[in-house]
């Protein structure tokens, strides 16, 4: 017998934490502070926030196969291939709901901090509604580690 996801629980358990991007207390529990890499949200405590989203895979430029986005058009070289994918609003109507709550959430996140009214690369909006992009390098530099060459001592 296989256990059904219950959407309506999941919404109880997680709709006041302020973790869950979807809660009324999510902007309370976040600041912007400066990084060596820019600008990045953080906690309470200064460590980077850690946030929960629920949603739906969409297959709406879905590149996550070896070469991740990369053409061989040559418009980028491979090396800069990065695995993407966005997620959309879910079915279930309570669910959909903390999306949308979400969304709005990280839109006022960059609004705080943006310059240009343009935030088009984290939340992308077409005539579907509006979806979360994820991105990520396909390689990464690998770090030398001379103990596993060389054997331990």
């Amino acid at each position: 017998m296989s256990q059904q996801f219950d959407a309506h629980s999941y919404h109880v358990n997680h709709s006041n934490q302020s973790s869950y991007a979807g809660s009324h207390n999510f902007l309370a529990s976040t600041t912007w502070q400066h990084t060596s890499t820019g600008l990045e949200v953080v906690n309470s405590d200064e460590e980077p926030y850690v946030a929960t989203i629920v949603g739906r895979i969409s297959a709406y430029r879905l590149k996550c196969g070896p070469a991740g986005n990369h053409f061989d058009s040559g418009m980028s070289p491979l090396e800069k291939a990065k695995y993407q994918f966005y997620i959309s609003r879910p079915a279930n109507a309570e669910l959909g709901a903390d999306f949308i709550a979400g969304i709005n959430n990280l839109e006022a996140l960059q609004n705080q901090v943006g310059k240009t009214g343009v935030h088009k690369n984290m939340i992308y909006e077409d005539v579907m509604g509006k979806m979360l992009r994820f991105a990520h390098n396909v390689f990464i530099a690998r770090v030398s580690l001379s103990i596993f060459r060389n054997g331990p001592r």
